[in-house]
């Protein structure tokens, strides 16, 4: 997994150079809410230098680091004037995304600092859907939003999954729950009594209040499959007019019409594609 981010990084377009560190700024937008293990990273470097460079990427009138935080803590510890760089050119999005990448296949980040990105990405940034983010991180739909709704539990149960005292899996158990001091309440009887995943479901379940026959994952599956449908007929519609124009060049009042009504379609399916984005947004707030 390691190979395959660090491949990611040294096959992005750029180039290679050794910048003062004075003129290196971390990350505007962190994805770890720790940079715990710089000790461990402090010696290593010490021990066999910087064997990867870090990702950053040229601002104003210095650099930003889009990926290798701890990495340049670490040197900043052992007081390098320099370090070596890998200086892509890249916007805020396209930072974010690579940052994103790049600790997901590290496993670096905990499930709260994950679940927190996520939220960032689609909501807070407003750069994509839940679908969108999914196919950039290779992950389900489904898996993303049960990820973010880990971040609607209580603020003990949030601490946990920050410790690691309780699984993203078990903790998901307990969204369902309305009542917000029983998840507090059964998240601390799972962890005091180190239940597995299945005991803590049939726990969960025997407080789980009636639930609507559809979850938020199901109304987002179907709105999506609805919408994508839907943009997909109008993609088809707007090739079959492109192919007509394409036999109409000496008809000119046709031709106008066809045009005409080929926009229409552009104009419909770039406003279905915006009322997707919604949708996500809104549902992720159940």
């Amino acid at each position: 997994m390691l190979s395959k981010s660090l491949n990611i990084i040294s096959s992005a377009p750029g180039i290679l150079e050794d910048i003062q560190i004075s003129k290196i700024k971390h990350s505007s937008n962190p994805l770890r809410s720790n940079l715990l293990g710089i000790e461990e990273m402090v010696e290593s470097i010490r021990a066999n230098g910087l064997l990867h460079p870090i990702l950053v990427r040229p601002k104003e009138v210095d650099f930003e680091v889009v990926a290798g935080n701890r990495r340049l803590k670490a040197c900043e510890a052992l007081r390098w004037k320099k370090i070596a760089c890998h200086v892509v050119d890249l916007n805020d999005k396209q930072a974010f995304e690579t940052s994103l990448i790049e600790n997901l296949q590290r496993e670096t980040l905990v499930p709260i600092d994950e679940a927190k990105a996520y939220k960032a990405y689609v909501t807070d940034f407003g750069w994509g859907g839940v679908s969108e983010l999914a196919k950039k991180v290779s992950k389900s739909p489904s898996y993303i939003t049960k990820k973010i709704k880990l971040l609607n539990l209580p603020e003990d149960v949030i601490n946990s999954l920050s410790m690691l005292s309780i699984t993203p899996s078990v903790a998901e158990e307990l969204c369902p729950l309305k009542d917000r001091s029983r998840q507090s309440e059964l998240g601390d009887l799972i962890i005091q009594r180190h239940l597995s995943l299945r005991k803590a479901r049939e726990l969960v379940n025997q407080f789980r209040e009636d639930e609507p026959d559809f979850t938020v994952d199901d109304r987002m599956e179907i709105s999506q499959r609805s919408f994508d449908k839907l943009i997909l007929i109008l993609r088809v519609a707007l090739n079959n007019i492109s192919g007509l124009i394409d036999k109409t060049d000496n008809d000119w009042v046709i031709r106008e019409v066809l045009m005409h009504h080929r926009n229409m379609l552009h104009q419909q399916i770039d406003l279905l594609i915006k009322e997707k984005r919604k949708l996500d947004r809104r549902l992720l707030t159940f």
